[in-house]
């Protein structure tokens, strides 16, 4: 049995909170009966009920836990909840609070690194055995974002922005430290560092379907960011070519 942390980074995510970690609550019992699992909402100074929404499920349901954080950020949620666990967990995970990447990839997420066969497993919407259902702005700004992380830093994978990973204690506790990213770039920073140190990267396929509910707004503004996204790769590329 091994202990896994999976971080749900959240930023006014009452309108999905609830139900989806009743999802993965139930998911965790269904594919992962073998492991002690905790699941750690990360949230991000939430303007609306998400917080209190957690708090009462908490007395349900004791494995659900909260971190609350005054800044926003998904790397920073990420980060200071995984850091936390160092300790008490033997894989850490985080996933989107939409739930996109589909729960019957759990084992396909753990078992790699519980095996000892990776060391940094990626939820992927672009390798074969993958089926994604999105618009198809999103689906070009996914293009054009992959297509520049691979120009800029060669990484190791095909989808770094997929939000659902899982890393070792071991990993988490030498690339951690050298990770600075708060927003969503910290998936792209994960990655290149790992891979940087000579850990093993592993992407497994993932069914990903974009929720995208009217009342729910995503942090992320596609085409509006693009910049940002551009000079986030620099920063990584900065960073990581400054490592020893």
């Amino acid at each position: 049995m091994s202990r896994l942390c999976i971080t749900i980074p959240t930023w006014n995510e009452a309108v999905v909170i609830e139900r989806n970690l009743r999802l993965l609550f139930d998911a965790t019992k269904r594919y992962l009966p073998e492991h002690d699992v905790m699941i750690e909402v990360a949230d991000n100074g939430s303007t609306d009920a998400t917080r209190e929404i957690v708090h009462r499920m908490q007395k349900d349901i004791s494995s659900i836990h909260l971190l609350e954080l005054h800044e926003q950020g998904k790397g920073l949620a990420i980060r200071n909840s995984w850091v936390n666990h160092l300790r008490d967990s033997d894989v850490l995970i985080f996933m989107d609070a939409d739930l996109a990447a589909s729960l019957e990839a759990l084992p396909r997420l753990i078992d790699p690194i519980v095996q000892g066969e990776a060391d940094l497993v990626c939820g992927s919407r672009f390798v074969q055995g993958a089926h994604i259902k999105r618009n198809w702005m999103r689906e070009a700004a996914s293009v054009l974002y992959r297509t520049l992380q691979q120009f800029i830093l060669k990484l190791p994978v095909k989808d770094a922005q997929c939000g659902f990973k899982a890393m070792s204690m071991k990993t988490a506790r030498e690339v951690l430290p050298l990770c600075h990213e708060q927003g969503w770039m910290f998936d792209t920073e994960l990655i290149a560092f790992a891979a940087k140190r000579g850990f093993r990267v592993r992407e497994i396929p993932v069914d990903w379907i974009e929720h995208r509910d009217p009342a729910r707004r995503s942090a992320l503004r596609l085409f509006r960011h693009g910049w940002g996204f551009l000079a986030g790769l620099y920063r990584v590329q900065r960073n990581r070519n400054k490592m020893a």
